[in-house]
């Protein structure tokens, strides 16, 4: 059964789709309106517009009809006309005309301020331009939200691009970034609709993550959840993530449990994505069991609901099952003409994976780019600013005392610049890295002292990362230390990349690299761990006319767990330093105190 497990990279973030671009409030069940508004209400246009907004799903011919209404009217406030322009493109996504949605978010996105309107135009394009396939653009508005995400104050809102954060992370097999986002949840201050979702995304990462699986009590846990909160159709693709889990683990009898107590309840969310899922883990189910003639009607069930919904998995896990069913009843043209299909369908879906993750990795590389030629800019026009500054200094000063001047400093500087740039050589020599250039280990305890006695006193975080080289003997004694230079000055420009310019970047040992962090958390502290630890790892070390690759284990400290003593905290990150490399190398690991 390995060929049915291993097609399904994306099966449950497409089922996920349905759940970015509904609303918190809408459920499979009917739910029970409010009263429309009358006239006699005498309602406010923003009223009238939020009211749309709640009934967008649950009764889309009177969000339509309330649309057209409000069209009519010559709406003066910006406010008003920005929500309408809004609700505008979200009647189109509905209406599955997705090259109608971009010119209007477009449009408003150029001529709103309210960042709340933007950041809700961002998200429904992204979800509108991941479904229909044009991946850069995506990425690009994805990339602008996952960069401002942190200056959301609204905890509703922030869960919202969370939801989709996570989601595109785990289409994009990033289960490990996707999981990181959950630590900046507030579960108590958001709807318990919207929990429901975030952790059904989590559910999915930590079955999909190589390292981390979800418990079954766990999925229950989140399956009830979900239930109490009226919210069905994640509540049964949690319940479809447990019967891959146990299908994988050879526990049939466990997937059609699931499968006959829930059906009717799946029947009835009219999803054919989820319904021919559900069907087809069934019918693998049945087919562990030798249950011939069940596995093939169950398999033919899944093959006519997913015909009717696109790039559906359930297509080739359903032509895989009748595959092995006509093969095992020696019915060979059959077992050929149904292999032929699913490779035709597997081959459409790996296709579409490589196009998602090219476009991906190129607007990235495209972002970073950017940023660098921004930072060269602002040193440009530093420089100019100095410039104009010792220029209009000098026009102050009379032509007399310009002359005496230049005759007196002519004879000084050439008496002080060997001097001084002695001082300045030296000074260079006792505080930085020759090889690297970044501080060495005695300017980096200078600065860390100095930096950590303004937090404590300005009571701000710091955080520290430490981090060493996976396996950097074994580079140097095959390749030779010019090699093992190289790498040390690529992994300093891979992470300087991602620093702050108020961060302190030391290297305090042959192989060994530490980052203070002033003014930051702890769990922000990791995830630029995580970030640097990736960006490491994608290192293309073929220009060093050598193959080897490289990765780094990392650990994280900050003053909430270690205080504000430069040697505890480099003590508490070495601790989770050593963790992470005992568990495998090539892991963040962050300290955790523990009550000795």
């Amino acid at each position: 059964m390995n060929v049915l497990i291993k097609v399904i990279t994306g099966s449950a973030a497409l089922l996920l789709t349905l759940l970015i671009l509904i609303p918190a409030g809408f459920a499979n069940e009917p739910a029970k309106l409010s009263e429309e508004p009358t006239a006699e209400q005498a309602l406010t246009i923003q009223q009238q517009l939020t009211y749309l907004d709640n009934i967008r799903l649950e009764d889309q011919s009177q969000f339509r009809a309330g649309l057209a209404r409000l069209r009519q009217l010559q709406l003066s406030e910006t406010a008003d006309i920005e929500y309408l322009m809004l609700l505008n493109a979200y009647e189109q996504a509905l209406l599955g005309q997705y090259d109608r949605v971009l010119p209007v978010l477009t449009q408003l996105l150029d001529a709103s301020s309210d960042p709340t309107m933007i950041i809700k135009a961002r998200m429904l394009a992204v979800n509108v331009l991941l479904l229909s396939n044009r991946h850069e653009l995506a990425f690009s508005y994805f990339e602008q939200l996952t960069n401002n995400i942190s200056a959301i104050t609204d905890p509703e809102l922030m869960a919202q691009v969370i939801v989709l954060v996570m989601f595109t992370y785990n289409q994009l097999e990033r289960y490990d970034l996707s999981l990181l986002y959950l630590r900046y949840i507030d579960f108590n201050s958001i709807p318990q609709k919207l929990a429901c979702r975030i952790n059904v995304i989590g559910v999915e990462a930590k079955f999909k993550k190589v390292d981390s699986v979800a418990t079954e009590n766990e999925t229950n846990i989140v399956i009830d959840e979900c239930v109490a909160a009226r919210e069905f159709i994640p509540a049964n693709i949690a319940r479809h993530h447990l019967m891959r889990h146990f299908l994988k683990n050879n526990e049939p009898e466990k997937v059609l449990a699931i499968y006959q107590q829930y059906i009717e309840e799946i029947e009835n969310t009219h999803y054919p994505m989820l319904i021919s899922q559900v069907q087809v883990l069934a019918a693998q189910a049945q087919l562990q069991l030798n249950n011939i003639q069940q596995a093939a009607t169950l398999a033919n069930q899944a093959l006519l609901s997913a015909k009717s919904s696109p790039n559906n998995v359930a297509l080739v896990e359903a032509y895989a099952t009748l595959y092995q069913i006509a093969k095992q009843q020696k019915n060979y043209a059959l077992a050929l003409q149904y292999l032929e299909q699913q490779y035709q369908v597997e081959e459409e879906f790996n296709a579409s994976k490589a196009k998602q993750q090219a476009a991906y990795h190129t607007v990235k590389s495209e972002i970073e780019l950017k940023n660098q030629r921004i930072n060269l800019l602002d040193r440009d026009n530093e420089l100019l600013f100095l410039q104009q500054s010792i220029y209009q200094e000098e026009v102050k000063n009379s032509r007399l005392l310009l002359l005496l001047a230049a005759l007196i400093g002519c004879i000084a500087l050439v008496l002080a610049y060997q001097g001084l740039t002695g001082r300045k050589r030296f000074k260079i020599m006792a505080e930085y890295d020759q090889l690297t250039g970044i501080s060495n280990r005695y300017h980096f305890n200078n600065q860390a002292k100095q930096t950590l006695k303004y937090c404590q006193a300005k009571h701000l975080p710091v955080a520290i990362i430490l981090f060493d080289l996976d396996h950097f003997k074994t580079i140097n004694d095959r390749f030779g230390h010019a090699t093992g230079d190289w790498a040390l000055q690529q992994i300093v420009q891979a992470c300087k990349q991602f620093m702050r310019s108020n961060d302190i970047f030391g290297r305090i040992g042959g192989e060994e690299f530490v980052i203070m962090m002033p003014g930051c958390e702890l769990d922000k502290a990791t995830l630029l761990a995580e970030i640097c630890r990736d960006a490491i790892a994608s290192i293309d070390c073929s220009s060093s006319e050598h193959q080897f690759s490289l990765s780094a284990s990392f650990g994280v400290s900050g003053s909430v767990v270690s205080g504000y003593d430069n040697k505890q905290l480099l003590a508490d990150a070495d601790k989770a330093m050593y963790e992470a490399k005992a568990m495998g190398r090539n892991q963040v690991v962050e300290y955790q105190k523990t009550d000795q």
